[in-house]
């Protein structure tokens, strides 16, 4: 019988340290690779084509939800994200993006293994934390900026990357577009959304968990 193949992608050496212990200790499941980046981890995928992914949603370059886009219009595998973030919006985020399951980071050492044996299964898994968020419904106000789904993927690529602090240049490279595409996407996506300014946009990307404050 073959091993279960699973990439593990994360931009903190010690959660990637900690996810391959868990695993390692099962038997019949492999690490086949670990990633530090969303890019990276799209690039893996494709190419170690693994049974499972897990995935942390906030990294450098791509985050979890456009890099599950990614892999998924690609290869077949099951997603399983893991994120920080207890809110009702992120998870219909990650199911959405086509991830099989969610997964606290808070409750990664005690469940993981449950939630990577229910995705083998093609059963969607939540942990009991993730669950009763979405029972209990949404808490606190709504986001107040326009919802993320009006951006197409590049903008939401290169939104990403501004408030990484790339210029216009390095995204240009970065995504194998011309400066003046870029500098079009950036304007295009700021028009959307209706800010002006840099720390507006830094603002909403926080606010959607796009990246990390």
């Amino acid at each position: 019988m073959n091993p279960v193949r699973i990439l593990i992608a994360d931009d903190h050496e010690v959660v990637r340290f900690g996810v391959r212990a868990v695993i390692e200790k099962v038997e019949g499941w492999v690490v086949c690779g670990d990633a530090s980046t969303g890019s990276a981890a799209v690039a893996q995928a494709i190419a170690l084509r693994p049974d499972v992914v897990v995935l942390d949603i906030s990294m450098p370059e791509l985050n979890g939800l456009e890099a599950t886009r990614r892999i998924l219009r690609v290869i077949q595998t099951s997603i399983l994200i893991l994120t920080m973030h207890e809110s009702e919006e992120v998870l219909a985020d990650v199911l959405s993006a086509g991830a099989r399951g969610c997964l606290l980071k808070s409750d990664s050492n005690r469940t993981l293994v449950q939630a990577i044996g229910a995705i083998l299964r093609n059963k969607p898994f939540m942990s009991d934390t993730v669950d009763g968020i979405v029972r209990r419904g949404p808490s606190g106000p709504a986001v107040d900026t326009p919802p993320r789904d009006r951006l197409t993927t590049r903008e939401r690529e290169v939104l990403q990357l501004l408030t990484e602090g790339k210029a216009n240049k390095e995204i240009a490279a970065m995504l194998r577009i011309s400066v003046k595409t870029a500098e079009t996407h950036r304007a295009r996506m700021m028009a959307k959304l209706g800010l002006h300014s840099m720390s507006e946009l830094v603002r909403y990307a926080v606010r959607n968990h796009i990246i990390q404050p």
